[in-house]
């Protein structure tokens, strides 16, 4: 239960509220420093919990600390708007994922960072300098270049890496391996042979918040995969503990396999270098492609999502219509009920 409570977020939410407090009563001296420290624990949560309680603390936070800044200057919304554009150039993508991916819509981020250093350069040439008004959203506009400028980064590399695709296609055996769950129970794929369609899912890692939000969209819709008699499975380059710390803080209902040696990603042929993530992550092999794989129940590939759309994978529905077109899939919906 402890996992779930988001407590650096949950401090966000206490200290904005104290902030509100010390306006009200005529506190005016620290109730900026309040409200950044709101701002940054919020912001310490981001790639553990990716919750929209979070992403909401994140852009009140920041929201409220602009609001603040422009009642005692007298200038309506001049810090305001930079701020909110800063906090959503950080959290857009991520409460997004589904739409805008790792690879989509690049553009936006840099967009909304633009304008919003337009708004601070007003700000900064609005009066004489002050730490809070001219420093403090320094501390949002720096995380959002930050995650920008790695995003394009990280682009450029998958795209790279996938344009000649994956190395196992559709229409072609999966193969096979036996790999830990969180528990620490061996699984092995030739076991559903003859018994249940597959599903697995690929994912980077407990550091990358995007897959966070990847392994929360097919959680939403693990009730209609079991419906279907299809066993989800995910598999990821974290060890066996931290990926049960993961499927326990996020609240995940099916098995994720650990491949700390990225020995299954490697024979799927979806992995990639990407040496800015691997010096902060120490994944010597390289990094995780997001992917999907619908295997049947004869082990043969039945769907790949395509590498050409990395943020494909998000979309758990493209799987249903593929079992529709295959009854041979289809037909062991009643036995796996």
């Amino acid at each position: 239960m402890l996992k779930h409570l988001h407590p650096f977020t949950w401090l966000s939410l206490g200290l904005a509220v104290s902030a509100l407090a010390l306006w009200a009563s005529g506190g005016l001296a620290i109730v900026p420093f309040v409200l950044l420290g709101s701002h940054i624990a919020a912001l310490a949560e981001f790639k553990k919990y990716t919750s929209w309680f979070q992403f909401t603390m994140i852009l009140v936070s920041a929201a409220a600390l602009g609001l603040f800044l422009d009642v005692r200057s007298g200038h309506a919304g001049l810090a305001t708007v930079p701020l909110v554009l800063g906090a959503g150039a950080i959290v857009l993508r991520q409460a997004y994922m589904s739409r805008f991916t790792y690879v989509n819509y690049l553009w936006v981020e840099p967009v909304l960072l633009l304008v919003s250093g337009f708004f601070m350069v007003a700000v900064w040439r609005s009066g004489p300098f002050r730490l809070d008004s001219h420093l403090f959203p320094l501390v949002t506009l720096a995380g959002g270049c930050f995650l920008s400028a790695s995003y394009l980064q990280d682009a450029v590399m998958m795209r790279r890496r996938t344009r000649f695709g994956y190395r196992v296609q559709s229409g072609t055996p999966a193969p096979d391996f036996v790999l830990s769950d969180q528990e620490g129970n061996s699984v092995h794929l030739a076991d559903y042979r003859g018994k249940h369609p597959v599903l697995l899912i690929f994912v980077r890692g407990d550091w990358c918040p995007g897959c966070h939000m990847m392994l929360r969209t097919y959680e939403r819709y693990h009730e209609r995969f079991k419906a279907r008699g299809i066993h989800v499975l995910g598999i990821g380059p974290d060890s066996v503990d931290v990926n049960k710390d993961m499927v326990e803080r996020i609240g995940v209902g099916y098995r994720l396999l650990s491949d700390p040696g990225q020995q299954v990603a490697q024979r799927f042929g979806v992995i990639y270098e990407n040496p800015a993530i691997e010096s902060m992550v120490d994944y010597a092999e390289g990094i995780p492609l997001p992917a999907s794989f619908l295997v049947d129940v004869s082990g043969v590939v039945r769907y790949v999502s395509r590498p050409d759309r990395v943020g494909e994978f998000l979309d758990p529905t493209l799987i249903f219509g593929v079992l529709d077109r295959l009854p041979e899939v289809a037909a062991v919906d009643s036995r796996a009920a």
